[in-house]
């Protein structure tokens, strides 16, 4: 989901997160946006799918984004909770990862550095409206250097088993 590609500070300086006590829902499924409920101030893709498979304290996400004729696959496996950071690199970026509970909406914050020395902190908490049939990702992208900050909200509908 990012448009921008960054670093804030690194998480190992931030605080940890406050565990609140409430029901982790499960995420688990096969998630398709649907870009006429999501509220997007970035290009949207022509379409995606996410799975997501949540084994507390496991989760892992697998994404594909699809841009006209441009394919953009992108998988995290991380503990939610957990101090311990994911390095991704790819030849577009190198992000830290961290996923946690914020109540029952699951974070993925992520400080993210391109080649080219742009760094963006992005923030997406994901929760499940309206029953559960549909996955929320509300998505708070920050660029260092005052370049701006925006929010997108991603809205995905819960596919049957």
């Amino acid at each position: 989901m990012l448009a921008v590609l960054g670093v804030v500070l690194p998480a190992q300086q931030q605080p940890p997160p406050q565990q609140v006590s409430q029901s982790k829902p499960n995420l688990t499924g096969k998630w398709v946006f649907n870009p006429q409920k999501s509220s997007l101030k970035t290009s949207a893709p022509t379409s995606m799918t996410m799975e997501i498979e949540q084994s507390d304290p496991e989760i892992r996400f697998a994404r594909v984004q699809v841009y006209g004729d441009q394919t953009f696959k992108w998988n995290l496996k991380a503990d939610a909770d957990s101090q311990k950071e994911v390095v991704q690199h790819t030849p577009q970026y190198t992000a830290n990862v961290r996923v946690f509970w914020e109540g029952s909406s699951l974070v993925l914050d992520q400080q993210i550095i391109a080649p080219d020395g742009t760094q963006a902190d992005d923030v997406v908490t994901y929760s499940l409206v309206d029953g559960g049939k549909l996955l929320q990702g509300v998505e708070r992208q920050t660029v260092v250097g005052g370049k701006g900050t925006l929010t997108n909200t991603w809205l995905y509908d819960r596919q049957p088993q």
